[in-house]
C-alpha cells in the first residue's frame, strides 16, 4: 500500500518538474533586400543567394501591393536575357543555367516572346509569389554578387551563403 502512495505521489509530481512543451512555429523568411519595381504595384523581395558548389540559386517573391491585377516577366535565357547575376570584381555575367533540353533551371520555364524563355505570371491584388533560378556559381573567392531583375533597379553587393 505504502508502495502505491509513493507512485502516486510521484506520478503527480512530475509533469510539475518537467519543462513545458512550447510550439514550434515556422520561422518567416526575411528577404535579403526589397525593391519597388516597374511593373504596377509590384515590390520583389530577394529573399537568399546560395552557392553549394558550381551552382548558385537565386529565390526571390514579387507582391502585388496596387489595386489591380499586374503581369510579371522575367526573361532568364535567350536573347533578351533581362534577370542575371553579376561578379563585379571581374565584370562576369552569369545567365540561368539551362539542361540538355534547352529548358531553364528556374521554378517555370516559359515562352516570354522575343526568342527568351523565363518566368511569366499574373499577380492578383495582394497577393504574392516565390520563384527560383539556378546561376553557374562564381568562384569560392567571391563573396558578393550583384542580382538584376527585369524592370527592378540592381541588388549590389548582395552576400553569397555557401552551403
Amino acid at each position: 500500500m505504502r508502495r502505491l502512495m509513493v507512485l502516486a505521489l510521484s506520478a503527480a509530481f512530475v509533469p510539475a518538474l518537467a519543462p513545458p512543451v512550447r510550439a514550434q512555429v515556422a520561422a518567416v523568411a526575411r528577404p535579403l533586400a526589397s525593391a519597388t519595381t516597374n511593373f504596377p504595384g509590384v515590390s520583389l523581395d530577394l529573399m537568399s543567394v546560395e552557392r553549394r558548389g558550381s551552382v548558385l540559386t537565386v529565390k526571390w517573391a514579387v507582391r502585388n501591393t496596387g489595386a489591380a491585377g499586374t503581369k510579371v516577366v522575367f526573361e532568364l535565357t535567350g536573347r533578351n536575357q533581362t534577370t542575371y547575376v553579376l561578379d563585379e570584381e571581374s565584370g562576369t555575367k552569369y545567365y540561368a543555367l539551362t539542361d540538355k533540353e534547352k529548358n531553364t533551371l528556374a521554378s517555370e520555364h516559359s515562352y516570354v516572346g522575343a526568342d527568351t524563355y523565363g518566368i511569366e505570371d499574373h499577380i492578383e491584388p495582394g497577393a504574392s509569389a516565390r520563384y527560383w533560378a539556378k546561376f553557374p556559381a562564381p568562384p569560392a573567392a567571391v563573396k558578393t554578387i550583384n542580382v538584376f531583375f527585369s524592370k527592378t533597379e540592381p541588388f549590389e553587393g548582395v552576400t553569397i551563403t555557401d552551403k
